[in-house]
């Protein structure tokens, strides 16, 4: 399925999801499904980018060796059709498909242009084998030597691909390093919540100069205050109480509410930025950004459930 069909699908969704919230009268309930409706949105379409995304690599690692497996075989003497034919039963990983359905299409007596044009605009994510296969269909009219402009794009492709993978390892260590400043403020949020939460509420109890007000919960006044001014603080109420962080009033659930939110919205964007240095990708970081959010999720819940914080 396309991904504008799934994003389709997944909006409708949500707008079913969001009306059924309106409608229910518990607010806990409301708030889970909210929050249900955002994965459903969100969720299936990033992971149809990022299978896309892998999928468009896999065709471009296996291409450089079917253009010298096509090149050799007219150097041979074959026709394309029977350059295409030997192709297809060589093993390409996911090209393979691709490439039957290009041979298919010659027997059924499709002109050779709509065959490239149309096997263009089925791997169009990959503008590097657009660009090849534009190539290849200049060299076919004009009537020049193919097989070399082939073995030509196919070493080319390598020695960019070879590039590529060089600047990959040169930035893993910067991709190892947003995991570390994502783990970091994990840890760092849940001391914060641990210790100096507490220390802070105990001073502004105590009244000591210069922690006056900082411990206590800063939304106490917009319980029950529609506001725009509150529209902040009734989001946080909303997480405090979805995942059962505590009453409202508490400056604890606060915090909680607070530092889990920041902990979700840094794991999402770190991992889209760890894919953007890792791979050139922002779709490339959907991994990234799944392994951080639920490990941020399920050691952030850990914490409260064993009654850390």
């Amino acid at each position: 399925m396309e991904s504008k069909h799934i994003f389709i699908t997944s909006s409708i969704a949500f707008v079913f999801i969001i009306i059924a919230a309106i409608f229910v009268n518990n607010f806990v309930i409301a708030s889970n499904l909210i929050f249900l409706g955002a994965v459903i949105l969100i969720f299936p379409y990033s992971l149809n980018k990022f299978f896309e995304f892998k999928r468009t690599r896999a065709y471009e690692e296996e291409f450089p060796n079917f253009l010298r497996d096509l090149a050799e075989s007219q150097r041979a003497g074959l026709t394309l059709m029977q350059a295409l034919q030997s192709a297809s039963k060589t093993e390409y990983g996911m090209l393979t498909y691709e490439i039957k359905r290009m041979y298919n299409q010659l027997t059924w007596n499709v002109p050779v242009e709509t065959v490239l044009k149309n096997f263009s605009e089925r791997i169009k994510k990959s503008k590097m084998i657009v660009r090849a296969m534009m190539i290849i269909d200049q060299a076919t009219k004009s009537g020049g030597n193919v097989e070399q402009t082939m073995e030509s794009l196919a070493t080319n492709i390598e020695s960019l691909r070879e590039v590529q993978e060089e600047k990959s390892l040169m930035l893993n260590q910067q991709v190892i390093m947003m995991y570390a400043i994502f783990f970091i403020f994990l840890g760092i949020s849940i001391a914060l919540i641990k210790f100096l939460v507490p220390l802070f509420q105990t001073q502004t109890e105590a009244g000591s100069l210069g922690f006056q007000g900082f411990g206590a919960n800063p939304c106490v006044q917009c319980i029950g205050n529609s506001a725009p001014v509150c529209l902040g603080c009734h989001t946080f109420f909303a997480v405090s109480e979805a995942f059962n962080f505590g009453k409202n009033e508490d400056a604890i659930s606060y915090y909680k509410a607070l530092f889990f939110t920041m902990i979700m919205v840094q794991g999402f964007f770190s991992g889209l930025i760890a894919g953007q240095i890792g791979s050139d990708s922002i779709i490339g970081g959907v991994k990234h950004s799944m392994i951080m959010l639920i490990a941020g999720f399920f050691i952030f819940m850990l914490s409260i459930r064993i009654g850390f914080i």
